[in-house]
């Protein structure tokens, strides 16, 4: 199979990824336009930061009128827990920093949860291709979305008022799917300890913190184990 047909191949793993980011982002190119931003403004956001949750936190801190080294620094860490997709699949990746950075621009969460269910089953030598078809499906789904988001999203919540409350959903809906589908056995008791981790970091007030604490307490109890374990 040619190296098209693998790349085509991640097009369609994507599809999933595609019908959740198109609704959040056209979310955040409806609340981005009500706040005076510019279509080129917010397409632009993204293209280059790509980053849903970090988007929705920099128009909540322009709301607030958080200094910019600031906003900087909580999207930051808000995203800080991508350092935790990187090696459970860099393997499967080519070697060369150039190749890996552009690869690294395309990681999401849903990306990440995509990866680890399929990456595997791809044959090596064509890995870059399906990644980089799923990578680039994903991040175009994103920018179309804030697009629509902002030249035609006032229009279709008039037309289809429904829209409105099922934006919010349509993306955790599929990275739960998602997940769902990648959990195996042995990662129960880390999956517990992440759960547990976050609601306490939740309870004290800490949400977006939560996140980050969650993930690093997953990893602390996870055990390799079955198929994946040894990938």
């Amino acid at each position: 199979m040619s190296q098209l047909n693998y790349f085509g191949r991640g097009l369609r793993a994507g599809v999933p990824i595609m019908l959740g980011y198109i609704p959040v982002a056209m979310a955040f190119g409806i609340a981005g336009s009500s706040l005076g931003l510019s279509a080129t403004e917010l397409i632009a956001t993204s293209l280059i930061v790509y980053a849903g949750a970090g988007q929705f936190f920099i128009l909540a801190s322009l709301q607030l009128g958080t200094p910019l080294a600031t906003m900087v620094m909580l999207v930051t860490l808000l995203n800080a827990r991508h350092l935790l997709y990187g090696p459970i699949i860099e393997k499967h990746l080519p070697k060369g920093l150039k190749n890996r950075l552009l690869k690294a621009f395309y990681l999401t969460d849903e990306v990440f949860a995509t990866c680890y269910v399929g990456m595997g089953k791809v044959e090596p030598p064509a890995r870059s291709s399906w990644y980089m078809g799923l990578g680039l499906l994903a991040w175009l789904s994103w920018a179309s979305g804030t697009a629509i988001g902002v030249f035609a999203g006032d229009e279709l919540l008039k037309a289809f008022p429904v829209v409105e409350k099922t934006l919010g959903f349509a993306l955790p809906a599929m990275f739960v799917a998602v997940t769902v589908q990648s959990i195996q056995s042995h990662m129960l008791k880390a999956l517990l300890a992440g759960v547990l981790v976050t609601l306490v970091v939740v309870s004290l007030g800490y949400p977006t913190l939560a996140i980050l604490v969650g993930a690093f307490g997953v990893c602390l109890f996870y055990a390799p184990g079955g198929e994946d374990g040894k990938a």
